[in-house]
């Protein structure tokens, strides 16, 4: 059994999709079985950004919590119909929570979903100042 360089390349390719995606779960200690977006955390000095890779989602099949220095994202990509002759894309539901590194504010998350990515900005909460010694 002799294989094509064209073919290995490919199994490689797909071997490492799936070394990301079990790395993506398991730092984000999600259920398996669910899919897991991939997300950036940008730190901008008074707030954060963050943009998670949700191709195939309508706005409304999302569901954002914020509580402390976390943030819960919920969502569904619905399966599409017909007879697969080849399927990579995940489907179904997913539950991604983000432990941040500062608080924010509780409710001053911005959201825009365009071109597949969901941008998030979170406003950090502010630091109470220090009280100096006497």
């Amino acid at each position: 059994m002799t294989i094509e360089r064209s073919d290995a390349i490919e199994r490689l390719r797909v071997i490492r999709q799936q070394i990301d995606d079990l790395s993506r779960r398991f730092a984000s200690q999600e259920a398996p079985g669910e899919w897991v977006p991939a997300v950036d955390v940008i730190d901008e000095g008074e707030r954060f950004r963050i943009l998670v890779d949700v191709p195939g989602i309508k706005s409304d099949d999302l569901e954002l919590q914020e509580e402390g220095q976390s943030i819960t994202l919920a969502g569904v990509r619905h399966p599409v119909k017909g007879e697969f002759c080849h399927q990579e894309r995940p489907t179904g539901i997913f539950r991604r929570t983000l432990n941040l590194p500062e608080p924010i504010v509780q409710g001053s998350a911005q959201a825009t979903l365009k071109g597949g990515v969901l941008e998030l900005v979170l406003q950090k909460a502010r630091k109470a100042p220090r009280k100096g010694k006497k």
